[in-house]
């Protein structure tokens, strides 16, 4: 049997750079005129990866008609917003099929979440789609994979991803050990930012851009990308965009849907 550690290596050998992020949708709780609800493709030359399934799911048809390298989608909760684009799956091709993660429970849900009444069942889908489980810690899916529980009002993964790059995504939580032990020297760290500059519920857990940028800086990660904009809060793309106003860091990235980040 190989060991994790040889699956690694060998991974990373064979992972090609430029790896390409598009934001897919950047919004939080609902999709309005400044984008829709989450979701994210990370693109290398050895596989495919989507971060949560909200309403911008979608566009990955737009920009991969058939998605050629294996492919997978980690989900980090069930809130609507993280899974209504499932509904979407049958608009997508995957030439060889699709894995489907996330935290304990998720198996169970998303079979009856994407399936009859509410959208086209697994098993009709025009491509193979399994989906698993996965436990805390560090595990070898179609890439090497690092989760860890985030503080929410309920379970919420975080995931760093090793791709010869680190890429960590954090969404839907409030700072904790566990947030700044994934961010840990990224690259780039895909982080959460609900709340407006100053703001904090801490009944709501969530971030505001200095929470994001304070532990981005205590985890040393090289860059940081602000996703999950509260729809309620954020009306405007130029409210985003203040945020450079009222934050100083050099290399902050302000999420909108269709921007394109390269490592």
């Amino acid at each position: 049997m190989i060991s994790l550690d040889t699956r690694q290596n060998q991974w990373i050998m064979e992972c090609m750079i430029p790896i390409t992020i598009t934001l897919l949708g950047t919004n939080g709780w609902y999709s309005t005129e400044t984008g829709n609800t989450l979701s994210l493709l990370i693109q290398t030359s050895e596989v495919a990866i989507i971060l949560d399934a909200g309403d911008g799911i979608h566009k990955v048809a737009e920009i991969c008609p058939e998605v050629q390298t294996p492919a997978c989608l980690f989900i980090s909760h069930f809130h609507l917003d993280h899974i209504s684009g499932l509904h979407s799956l049958a608009r997508l091709r995957f030439a060889k099929g699709l894995s489907i993660y996330g935290p304990p429970g998720t198996r169970d849900l998303l079979s009856s979440f994407i399936g009859y009444p509410f959208t086209v069942p697994v098993t009709e889908l025009p491509y193979k789609v399994t989906i698993t489980d996965i436990p805390e810690g560090r595990t070898v899916c179609e890439v090497p994979v690092t989760t860890a529980p985030l503080v929410h009002t309920q379970l919420v993964y975080g995931y760093r991803f090793e791709l010869g790059k680190i890429i960590t995504f954090c969404t839907d939580t409030g700072p904790c050990d566990n947030y700044r032990n994934l961010a840990k020297e990224a690259d780039l760290l895909i982080s959460e930012c609900s709340y407006l500059p100053g703001q904090e519920i801490p009944a709501w857990p969530h971030m505001n851009p200095e929470m994001a940028i304070d532990a981005a800086r205590k985890a040393g990660a090289k860059r940081l990308a602000l996703v999950h904009f509260a729809a309620d809060l954020y009306t405007s793309i130029t409210m985003r965009r203040d945020i450079r106003k009222t934050v100083d860091m050099d290399d902050l990235i302000i999420g909108e849907d269709g921007m394109v980040i390269s490592l």
